[in-house]
């Protein structure tokens, strides 16, 4: 029996050494802050300041958005990969019946 569950670890430990790795940069944003006039008499100038902070405020939220659902994508990835692990160990291992714990000595 020690040996099944030996070779099951090992072939469990083979797949998590050989699984592929996808790591990524992390991710960054193109927003461009806008830079205060000088002048704060000019009112054109002062008005392009302003649409300039409301043009970074929707970037920056946009990519905050942007990285909040990347986010969730990862959770429910690896929610599904220990559910997938589960429903394979309750099914296919017969736990703990196979698999006594602490183990029986042969």
């Amino acid at each position: 029996m020690s040996r099944y569950l030996c070779r099951i670890s090992l072939v469990v430990a083979a797949l998590v050494m050989a699984a592929p790795m996808s790591a990524h940069e992390p991710m960054t944003h193109d927003c461009v802050a806008p830079v205060r006039p000088q002048d704060d008499q000019n009112d054109a100038l002062w008005a392009e300041f302003l649409a300039g902070i409301d043009t970074f405020q929707r970037c920056i939220t946009e990519a905050a958005d942007r990285h909040q659902a990347a986010s969730d994508a990862h959770q429910r990835a690896a929610f599904a990969a220990v559910d997938a692990w589960n429903d394979f160990v309750r099914t296919s291992l017969n736990a703990p019946e196979d698999f006594p714990w602490p183990p029986e000595q042969d």
